[in-house]
C-alpha cells in the first residue's frame, strides 16, 4: 500500500513540477528558467528534470504556441528541446512517407536539423497533423522548389 501510495506522490510532484515550469516558461525570463532548471536538477536529478522540461513544452505546443516557440529557441542547447526537435524530425518524415512522398525526392533531411520539402509535401503534411505537432514543425520545416 505504501509503495502506491509513493507512486501517485511521485505523480502529483512531477504533475505539480510540469505546470509550475509551464507558468514560469510563460514569463519568458531565461534567468528564472535556468534558475528552475537547476534547482529541479538539485532535487529530481538530470534525466528527472528533462522528463519534466519535455512535457511542459509538448504542453506549451498545444496550449501557447508563441511561448512554446520562446522555450525552443531560447533552451534549444538543452536535451528537452533537443529531445523534441529530434523528435519531431522523426515523426514528419514517418508521416510524409505515409502520405506517400518520397525520401530523396519529395523531402530530405539536412544536419541542421531541417526537413527540405517541396510544396505538396508540406500543404500535405499540414493537413494532417494536428495544431501542436504543426507548432514544432514549423521551425524545422523549409520549403525547397
Amino acid at each position: 500500500m505504501i509503495f502506491i501510495v509513493y507512486n501517485i506522490d511521485r505523480t502529483e510532484e512531477f504533475d505539480s513540477s510540469v505546470a509550475l515550469l509551464v507558468d514560469i516558461f510563460k514569463l519568458k525570463n531565461k534567468a528564472l528558467v535556468e534558475s528552475c532548471r537547476k534547482t529541479f536538477i538539485a532535487l529530481f536529478g538530470s534525466d528527472c528534470t528533462t522528463d519534466m522540461m519535455t512535457a511542459a513544452v509538448f504542453q506549451l505546443a498545444a496550449t501557447d504556441s508563441d511561448t512554446c516557440h520562446w522555450a525552443l529557441h531560447t533552451f534549444y542547447e538543452l536535451d528537452a528541446c533537443l529531445q523534441l526537435i529530434e523528435g519531431a524530425i522523426k515523426f514528419a518524415i514517418q508521416k510524409l512517407i505515409e502520405l506517400g512522398f518520397v525520401l530523396g525526392k519529395d523531402f530530405s533531411a539536412n544536419a541542421n536539423g531541417e526537413i527540405l520539402l517541396n510544396r505538396a509535401a508540406k500543404i500535405s503534411l499540414l493537413k494532417n497533423i494536428s495544431d501542436a505537432d504543426w507548432n514544432f514543425l514549423k521551425e524545422i520545416l523549409q520549403v525547397v522548389e
